[in-house]
């Protein structure tokens, strides 16, 4: 199965912490994005309803990936985006959406621009606002792979798009819904920790091409079903 690993601008960035959950929900992000972590404990994704400093308040962490898929050419059957848990205080479950951030440059507000190409404000969006490339998922325990399972419009971009950009977010951060208690809090290793065994990466499987031959004198190119089935899924006719 091909994999394609990470860029090593993948990242995270906080929200900053505020009494108003819209506040923090739809921040464009406290500082820069952090691309340089090897890997952190806590901050992949973050879910957390701060309390005892007077008032609750609530803080988000957000990550991002980057992969080069302008090698991915062709049809794309299966696709898995596998991330390694750092530590897991049941941030979970998680759920990849399509991004817009420029991952060239750290001066770009990613908490807030991963929502850009994608046709709504920052005020106020939810789920049904952006493109989800998967359902929610449980995290892994520390030290193991999250298994994410891309759906089909994840499949049908990692063969449109030469960089296939992603964000990685709490199923209730993407839903807008305000926590009410606890530190929900999961980190990830990144592309920039050693070697490739623990970075982030796609495994993808591409859709099988079919035959090849003529039939009854007909190229296969010419001919878009036998009997009612695609030629994509046809590996033989009667045995051969």
């Amino acid at each position: 199965m091909p994999i394609v690993y990470s860029n090593t601008s993948d990242g995270y960035q906080a929200s900053g912490l505020n009494t108003n959950w819209n506040t923090v929900h739809d921040s464009v992000g406290l500082g820069n994005p952090n691309t340089t972590a090897t890997k952190n404990a806590f901050n992949g994704v973050r879910y957390e309803y701060v309390t005892g400093r007077g008032s609750a308040q609530y803080y988000l962490h957000r990550s991002f990936f980057d992969f080069d898929t302008s090698g991915i050419t062709s049809t794309v059957a299966s696709a898995t985006f596998k991330v390694r848990t750092h530590t897991n205080n049941a941030a979970t479950p998680i759920v990849v959406c399509k991004s817009g951030h420029d991952p060239s440059t750290v001066t770009d507000d990613w908490f807030s621009t991963w929502l850009t190409g994608q046709s709504i404000t920052l005020s106020g969006w939810g789920s049904g606002d952006v493109t989800a490339y998967s359902s929610a998922t449980a995290v892994a325990s520390h030290n193991n792979f999250t298994n994410i399972t891309l759906n089909a419009s994840a499949l049908s971009d990692l063969v449109s798009l030469s960089s296939f950009k992603i964000a990685v977010l709490h199923e209730n951060d993407l839903a807008d819904t305000a926590p009410t208690s606890g530190v929900l809090k999961t980190g990830f290793y990144f592309a920039d920790f050693s070697g490739t065994s623990s970075d982030p990466q796609i495994d993808y499987e591409l859709a099988a091409a079919g035959y090849g031959n003529a039939v009854l004198g007909v190229a296969s190119a010419n001919i878009g079903k036998v009997n009612g089935v695609a030629t994509a899924n046809i590996e033989k006719v009667i045995g051969v």
